[in-house]
C-alpha cells in the first residue's frame, strides 16, 4: 500500500504557495496539472514554474498527476487535522474522497524526474528539454513527447518559410537549420527524409 499521512495544515500551506506563484490568482482560472511525488518521508508538489515539498509519514514511492484546482478544492474542504492519502491504480484517495489520477509506482526511491516548465512555455522550452537528460518514460508520464515532436515540426516549417524568403540570396535550408541548432543549442531529431519532405513543400 503506497500512502502518506500528514498534517492538513502542511499540505494546505504547500498548495497555497503553489497558487501564489501562478499568474491566475483565482483557483477557477488555474488549469495547471499538479504533480505529486512521494519518496522517503517527503511529499513534493509541482506545477509549471514552481516546486514545493513538506515532510510527513510515508509508505512506498510513487508519482501521480491530477488537476491542481481539484486537489486544492479537496484539501480546502478537508476539516480534519490529519490527512491520509493513498495511491491507487489510476486514482488517489484523500481521506474518503477518491479521484482519478495518473499514477506510477516504484520499487525504490528512483522516481521519474519532475519536469519543470515555465507557466507559459514556448516551443524553444520544449526543444531544450532534449538537453536535460530526461528519459522517454519521464517525458511520456508528463505527456510531453507529442508536444516536443510538434514543436520540432514547427521549427522545420519555419525553416522552410525562411528559406523561401532567402532563396534568392543563395541561402539553403540546411544552413538555416545549422544556424538554429548552433545559436539556440537545440537538438533536432527528425531524420533527413522527413526534413526534405517538409522543406520541399511549397
Amino acid at each position: 500500500m503506497i500512502s502518506f499521512q500528514c498534517k492538513t495544515k502542511d499540505i494546505k500551506a504547500t498548495l497555497t504557495k503553489l497558487k501564489g506563484v501562478h499568474k491566475h490568482k483565482h483557483i477557477i482560472g488555474i488549469k495547471a496539472t499538479c504533480e505529486i511525488t512521494l519518496t522517503d518521508e517527503n511529499v513534493q508538489l509541482a506545477i509549471p514554474g514552481a516546486i514545493f515539498s513538506f515532510k510527513c509519514q510515508t509508505k512506498g514511492t510513487a508519482k501521480a498527476t491530477m488537476e491542481f484546482r481539484r486537489i486544492y478544492d479537496i484539501i480546502e474542504h478537508h476539516s480534519y487535522d490529519e490527512l491520509y492519502v493513498e495511491f491507487l491504480d489510476g486514482s488517489l484517495r484523500f481521506g474518503s474522497v477518491v479521484v482519478h489520477a495518473k499514477t506510477v509506482f516504484f520499487n525504490n526511491d528512483r522516481v521519474l524526474k519532475t519536469i519543470v516548465l515555465p507557466d507559459k512555455y514556448t516551443d524553444l522550452d520544449l526543444l531544450l528539454m532534449k538537453n536535460e537528460g530526461y528519459t522517454k518514460e519521464e517525458l511520456e508520464f508528463n505527456n510531453l513527447l507529442g508536444l516536443m515532436e510538434m514543436a520540432e515540426r514547427r521549427v522545420y516549417y519555419n525553416i522552410r518559410r525562411a528559406s523561401l524568403y532567402l532563396r534568392e540570396y543563395g541561402i539553403m535550408p540546411k544552413e538555416i537549420k545549422k544556424l538554429v541548432v548552433d545559436k539556440l543549442g537545440v537538438i533536432l531529431d527528425l531524420d533527413e527524409k522527413d526534413v526534405k519532405l517538409l522543406l520541399a513543400k511549397d
